[in-house]
């Protein structure tokens, strides 16, 4: 065996066992949250989330809002804007429903969080005025629901003032590592 064919089979050796070890922390079996093959052969698209996992999103967010002693309103959308779950608790105001449904619309849109798109029109009227017509609601608690790099649905909680958390902490306790929350807004530029 020569030197190089050594090195290959100890390079692969090593890449096996690291997939190997990796696989099960970082694999969430997509299957287990979108919809059945059946359900898909209708709507001809499979990765949506399924209306159990996200009952079990919108009572883990319930839950969190009870916890930390608030009343939110969630949204749980498929890929495409249909409502798969939604949830009203007692105590919230016109405002807080609308805000909760345009900020998953906004995820839908923008494929990643409120939070970010707030950072990035941050100090920015510009760009807040081009994206109000678009419908993106560039204020926190808006994420995709993402499996396996998958996004199978956006989450949108209102009413409030931890709902970014509420929804990331849902996610992650139902369907497992989420993306990175967004950072705090870029500072305003010094003016001259």
């Amino acid at each position: 065996m020569t030197h190089f064919s050594r090195l290959a089979e100890t390079l692969a050796a090593a890449a096996l066992s690291i997939v190997v070890a990796a696989g099960p922390v970082s694999a969430q079996n997509l299957s287990k949250f979108v919809i059945s093959d059946e359900a898909a052969k209708k709507t001809m698209i499979k990765n949506e989330i399924n209306a159990d996992t996200a009952a079990k999103i919108a009572q883990a967010c319930v839950d969190f809002a009870v916890k930390n002693n608030q009343a939110i309103t969630v949204f749980i959308l498929s890929p495409t804007g249909q409502i798969v779950h939604s949830h009203r608790m007692d105590g919230q105001v016109p405002i807080n429903i609308e805000t909760a449904l345009l900020k998953a619309q906004s995820v839908l849109y923008t494929r990643d969080s409120t939070h970010q798109r707030a950072n990035m029109v941050a100090n920015n009227l510009s760009l807040q005025m081009r994206w109000a017509p678009l419908g993106v609601f560039p204020t926190a608690g808006g994420l995709p629901i993402v499996v396996d790099g998958q996004m199978i649905g956006a989450i949108g909680v209102g009413g409030g003032n931890k709902d970014e958390e509420c929804a990331y902490t849902a996610l992650t306790s139902v369907v497992g590592p989420q993306p990175a929350l967004a950072g705090p807004p870029p500072a305003p530029a010094a003016r001259p």
